[in-house]
């Protein structure tokens, strides 16, 4: 009976049409996929806002479509000469489609099936992820996306340690013990329904994540954190792109509860890009985290964060408000059509006043990022080098209320390693076809706190615990001489190389084999991880997990 229904199937697959019009979806956040669509987008002249992702399909120039980043897979694929049909299913469309006049619904499988060394651990690490991808469409305007996976892991050493401290799966989800054998079980998901009534218009509602920048970390907003629910509306004239999103965030960490759950927080943000002239990108961020409950009272979302107008918010933040307020911009500047240049600042606090008095005084919470892309080097087709360093003074991110901090779901929505930290990362990337091999390097120096209490890495530390922050009469004794790196001194080195073969473009189903080794001296004593995977995965996200 069962090889009947399995027959059934198959012969399902092959009558239905393969073919589905999903154009109001987004582009996964993939960096592998998005480095090739970035590629073609840094054409000096042409018109599009690359710094907020991601990216709607519509939105994309016919030259930069994923058909365009694609088409040699029309010329170079060969079909399957037993079962041609079936072949192409699995490894050039749609795996299962749904086609009914103006509505569209395709099915492709999501799994994760890797298996590899922890040398140092000595231990075999593995991930066993099974799951589903739909997509579809109703009409022109209207589009729907959702994902589910159940998985179970057993991660690097540094990974789970990670994982034992925060409960929580590095940008999936929440992690429950599986096995004895420090294995961990979690799902991880999200969906959202996208309409798009003309071409100036967005809406977007569901659970997702964005990042804002063209860099390979954000200093604004990132996709490190878990999926969060959001509500998004992208105004598009032109040379100008603003964005209005708001977002529910969670403080999964045991002693936040209040009451039954999790403690919620939600976000108000805003950002407002401009392109000026055939080869610049200017853009406005602000952002606004306000707690939902407190011991007191509930305040739940607050209505007055519905304004649409960027900074206004700093404004009310300076006369008084005690919600976490945040500001930043961005700039990318294609300086050919192969080579761009890009930057972050952001600003989360600063008291003019105190810093006149001395140097590193600890309220003067900013962050900033130079980077520099640069396409098929050398004349090389599909060669990519991406040189960035980053750079996050102590205490930024932060607040005085712990719950109220620019994170969700015991991570920052920045950059993995949280605050007081130099950090410098080396890309190489080469694509030919349906391989692709990456090389990737980096080095941190950070300082992490000791018996001497908060020194500005931890973000999820009030400021009240920082040492000397104020003494009786408000004079900050000992909060000034702060810099980055203060602490206990802390170094990691990460490298990785990764090679892969691509089977299905539909669901970025490939075929990997992956080598890493990171080290993380504390105070001259080292940690080395050096571990090897191989498997066959859906590669739909970004997994952070060089901190």
């Amino acid at each position: 009976m069962k090889n009947q229904l399995l027959l059934i199937f198959i012969l399902g697959l092959i009558i239905l049409d393969n073919k589905v019009n999903a154009q109001q979806l987004f582009l996964s956040l993939e960096k592998q996929t998005m480095n090739q669509i970035d590629s073609k987008l840094n054409t000096k002249g042409l018109l599009f806002h690359t710094s907020f992702k991601p990216y709607l399909v519509s939105a994309l120039p016919i030259s930069c479509s994923i058909d365009s980043v694609y088409r040699w897979m029309k010329t170079y694929s060969k079909p399957h000469k037993i079962f041609p049909k079936l072949y192409s299913h699995l490894v050039h469309e749609n795996f299962l489609v749904v086609k009914d006049n103006d509505f569209n619904l395709s099915v492709n499988p999501y799994l994760n099936f890797e298996i590899g060394k922890d040398f140092n651990w000595d231990r075999t690490i593995y991930t066993n992820s099974r799951g589903a991808i739909i997509r579809g469409n109703i009409g022109d305007k209207f589009s729907f996306e959702t994902y589910y996976s159940e998985n179970q892991s057993l991660l690097p050493q540094y990974i789970t340690n990670f994982v034992v401290d925060s409960n929580v799966v590095p940008g999936q989800g929440r992690a429950i013990r599986f096995k004895n054998d420090r294995s961990y079980d979690y799902a991880s998901g999200l969906g959202y329904i996208s309409y798009t009534p003309s071409k100036h218009f967005n809406f977007q509602a569901g659970q997702n994540k964005v990042f804002i920048g063209d860099g390979y970390r954000s200093l604004l907003l990132s996709d490190n954190s878990s999926s969060y629910p959001l509500f998004k509306i992208t105004t598009n004239a032109g040379v100008i792109q603003y964005t209005n999103l708001w977002a529910q965030m969670i403080d999964k960490r045991e002693d936040a509860q209040l009451g039954a759950g999790f403690r919620r927080k939600f976000l108000a943000l805003h950002h407002l890009s401009f392109l000026v002239g055939k080869s610049v990108e200017l853009g406005l961020f602000e952002a606004v985290i306000w707690q939902a409950q407190d011991s007191i009272s509930y305040r739940g979302f607050d209505v007055n964060y519905l304004n649409p107008i960027i900074y206004y918010h700093s404004v009310q933040w300076n006369l008084g408000s005690p919600d976490n307020s945040l500001i930043g911009f961005n700039f990318k500047w294609k300086i050919s059509n192969k080579l761009s240049f890009y930057n972050q600042f952001l600003l989360d606090d600063f008291d003019l006043a105190k810093s006149k008095a001395k140097k590193g005084f600890y309220r003067n919470k900013y962050a900033y990022q130079l980077g520099l892309k640069w396409f098929d080097v050398f004349g090389i087709k599909g060669l990519f080098i991406q040189a960035e360093y980053n750079e996050v003074w102590p205490y930024t991110y932060a607040h005085k209320i712990s719950v109220m901090n620019y994170a969700h779901y015991n991570q920052p929505l920045a950059d993995p390693l949280g605050a007081n930290f130099r950090e410098s990362l080396l890309l190489l990337q080469y694509n030919f076809h349906r391989w692709f091999a990456g090389v990737e390097v980096m080095y941190v120096l950070t300082g992490i706190d000791s018996t001497s209490g908060n020194v500005g890495q931890n973000i999820y530390l009030s400021e009240f615990s920082i040492p000397n922050s104020s003494d009786i009469k408000g004079k900050f004794i000992g909060s000034y001489g702060n810099y980055v790196g203060q602490g206990v001194s802390s170094s990691i080195i990460f490298s990785q190389f990764k090679l892969n073969y691509l089977i299905n473009q539909h669901n970025n189903l490939l075929v990997e084999f992956s080598y890493a080794y990171r080290n993380q001296c504390v105070d001259g004593i080292g940690s080395p991880s050096n571990f090897i995977t191989f498997g066959i995965k859906t590669s739909l996200f970004n997994h952070y997990y060089d901190f």
